[in-house]
């Protein structure tokens, strides 16, 4: 069991380790149906939301603090 618990109040009844997995399973590929329907969506949301939008040009392109 993991030291934090992210859901403690959400009761999870027992699974059996063969239900666990297709349970699992099942999580993977609707995940993979939906980032395959609404991908291109989300990719859109994510860089018109961003801090930083590569489409913009770069006003200080010598930087004098550099990252590392």
């Amino acid at each position: 069991m993991c030291e934090h618990d992210p859901l403690p109040k959400l009761p999870l009844p027992p699974l059996c380790e063969d239900c666990a997995i297709a349970i699992l399973d099942f999580f993977y590929a609707l995940l993979t149906v939906y980032e395959s329907r609404y991908g291109d969506q989300i990719r859109n949301y994510y860089d018109d939301h961003s801090d930083h939008n590569p489409s913009e040009p770069d006003l200080n392109p010598l930087d004098d603090n550099p990252p590392f």
